[in-house]
This record gives structure tokens, sequence and C-alpha cells, in this order.
């Protein structure tokens, strides 16, 4: 079988940056597993994959424009060092916000004097993604699997290769909701992506 849309599709991979050093791979955790054409990773990715059967290799470009996007100045905002109250901001710290733009994942990028700050951009934004990818295993996905658009792991709970929830590093987590890098959605939200484990019917939270 041919990896094509409403395929569940497991790869390995390993992701570097232009300079060949290793951003994220899939390693020990093991293959990553998703649900083509339902925009679990990111569309570069998911197009480099389109067309090939279990076995099969690769190297996959991904350009900033189909991976997580130029890196925009629009994204880096100041806010006083007062909003975070008792807690000690520091540089690189991230943390989950409501802004404009909905839920986002900020780092703080810089403290002067009593001014902190805050970027938007997701880390991988713009950068050229390069890809090492090998195709694990391609199957039809299952009328439950298409209606919640996320592959199921064995045992009915959710999930697969999006790796152990929101803030995983790497795996197919969203680059919404605290992203580490790897080959992650920017288009939908982790709890979506990875499933949880909640009160539906085959586990899922939706």
């Amino acid at each position: 079988m041919r990896v094509a849309k409403e395929t569940v599709v497991a790869i390995e991979y390993t992701l570097k940056d232009d300079q060949g050093n290793i951003i994220d791979a899939s390693g020990d955790r093991g293959p990553m597993e998703y649900l083509h054409g339902a925009q679990n990773i990111i569309p570069g990715l998911e197009q480099g994959v389109e067309g090939l059967v279990a076995g099969d290799t690769k190297s996959v470009l991904v350009p900033p424009q189909l991976g997580y996007g130029e890196y925009s100045d629009k994204l880096l905002q100041q806010v006083p060092l007062s909003a975070f109250g008792a807690n000690t901001p520091q540089v690189g710290m991230r943390f989950h916000a409501e802004t404009n733009l909905g839920m986002r994942v900020l780092t703080i990028k810089k403290i002067e004097g009593e001014e902190v700050t805050l970027d938007g951009n997701h880390e991988l934004a713009g950068k050229t993604l390069h890809f090492d990818i090998k195709v694990v295993s391609v199957r039809a996905a299952e009328l439950t699997e298409l209606s919640h658009g996320h592959p199921h792991q064995a045992g009915g709970c959710c999930g697969g290769g999006c790796g152990s929830g929101e803030g995983s590093g790497g795996g197919c987590c969203s680059s919404e909701e605290g992203s580490e890098g790897g080959c992650c959605s920017s288009e939908q939200p982790a709890q979506k992506s990875e499933g949880g484990c909640g009160s539906g019917g085959c586990g899922c939270s939706h």
C-alpha cells in the first residue's frame, strides 16, 4: 500500500538544520504514526512522504513556508516584569498564554530592567528543515480514526506518533501547543493532534 490520503503511516525520522545539526529524531521513541491528509504533520513533510511504501527511505527538504512559517517580528511583544507576579522569569522560559491569535506558546526572549520581551514564533520558524525518513508501515485508516482525525494506539487510547502529550519534545505535536520541534503540525491544537485519553468512547478527548 502506498502513502495516500486516509492511510495511517508510521515513519522513523531524523531532523537536521542547514548546518547538519540534529534538531530531533524519532530514536528511542519509536516510529511516529500519523493520519495522512489530516494535517497531523507539517505540509512539507506530508508532501514528501506521499506515494511511498513501507521500507522506502527518502531525504525531504522543507522550506519555512511549508514548515513553521517565516519568522515574524509582529509576534514579539513587551510586557512589564510585574505581570509575572511572584514567579521569576528567565530568558528561554516557555509558557502557554492566550493571545489575539488564540492560545500560543510564548518564549521569554529578553529581560531588560522592568520589561520582558516575549516571542510568539515557533522555535523553528524561518528555518529550512532537512528530514531523513524511513517508512515503517502503511495501512488503511479505521473509520473512527478518520472521524477523529488521528490514528489510535493499540488498546483504544489515542495518540500514536504524537509524543507523550502537550509539551512533548518532538514527535507529532502541534507547534501551537508546546511543541519542542520535530515534524509537528502548525495547523492543529496539540490536544487534537495527540488525542489525549479522555472520556470519549475510543479513549479520545473528542
